[in-house]
């Protein structure tokens, strides 16, 4: 078990030359995340996941064996981790609405820290709509009617074929951050969870990204270049998109895409344009998500107000103008 005062990179039941991560940057998704996770993957004293969202502790519902640990996520995700990094982190958005995925990670570290984004759930609908879609995951492209497929898909009906998780689907639970933080809060803890509005992540990103270096307890790397690269994206076809992007399966587990298993790193950390990758770029094109009709977005607004006040109360902040 861990001592009274765990180190940075201590780990439950984990050998000496184990490293688990000491922080994850849990969600929401469609939530600048992806942009966080580059300038943290910067900093010197901090080794981020390969690729940035393994979404390990969200594919099974099992606590694994050391072994499978070892062999399936460490050793994938953190092979470029080195004795100069002081704290690992994994940025998979899907460990903040999945449940039991918290409860896997802090049986593996009971101190772990979190990070969450948030952002207005009306403007952050859209673009998770589309970004299943661009994954495979949504095959309805018209987000009022996957909204109303909710029940049926609970039910297990109406699922993509392609499908990883149908919990991806569920749009009004990926989108009740309330909910979410209160329950890490019980899990966590607050003092080891780090809150983000995305509206503060947006007007000022040096800020927040040095009082989060503060929070995780390293030191700041001086970056002052926070740029934005991140639009949404659709793709070009979609049976070249199968081929890159859709994981199989072997003997219940998740096999990494063809693009995944393509990627290759310099010892730099920067990634070498393999014919893979610049496939897989060509496939891509920009694609701003459409807005939600004004009745969806009556609607929405109205199913997601309870949550969104208490939000508002578990972080003291005044959202109403979402």
């Amino acid at each position: 078990l861990f001592s009274s005062n765990p180190t940075p990179g201590e780990i439950l039941n984990l050998s000496d030359n184990d490293r688990f991560p000491d922080f994850f940057l849990v969600g929401a998704p469609r939530c600048g995340t992806t942009a966080l996770s580059r300038y943290l993957s910067r900093n010197p004293q901090i080794c981020f996941s390969r690729p940035k969202e393994p979404h390990y502790f969200a594919r099974t519902d099992y606590i694994p064996e050391i072994s499978e640990l070892r062999s399936n996520y460490l050793d994938r995700c953190f092979s470029h981790c080195t004795s100069s990094h002081r704290m690992l982190g994994d940025g998979s958005v899907s460990y903040l609405h999945i449940p039991g995925a918290i409860e896997r990670i802090l049986h593996f570290n009971p101190m772990a820290k979190f990070i969450v984004q948030v952002r207005n759930p009306l403007k952050m609908l859209p673009s998770y709509h589309l970004r299943m879609q661009f994954l495979l995951q949504e095959d309805q492209a018209d987000i009022q009617k996957a909204w109303e497929l909710q029940p049926a898909r609970m039910r297990g009906e109406n699922i993509p074929k392609r499908f990883l998780d149908p919990r991806l689907l569920y749009y009004s639970e990926v989108t009740k951050f309330g909910a979410q933080i209160e329950r890490l809060f019980e899990l966590a803890g607050r003092e080891r969870t780090h809150v983000i509005v995305f509206d503060d992540f947006a007007n000022d990103t040096a800020g927040t990204y040095r009082s989060l270096l503060k929070f995780l307890e390293v030191d700041d790397d001086g970056q002052t270049d926070f740029e934005r690269r991140f639009e949404s994206q659709m793709y070009r076809y979609r049976w070249l998109q199968e081929l890159l992007f859709v994981p199989a399966t072997s003997n219940g587990k998740i096999v990494e895409t063809f693009q995944q298993r393509s990627r290759k790193y310099n010892p730099d950390g920067t990634k070498k344009m393999s014919f893979i990758k610049r496939l897989t770029r060509l496939n891509k094109v920009l694609k701003s998500p459409d807005p939600l009709p004004p009745q969806m977005a009556d609607t929405l607004r109205e199913a997601l107000r309870p949550d969104m006040q208490h939000l508002s109360g578990l972080l003291d902040r005044d959202l109403s103008h979402w």
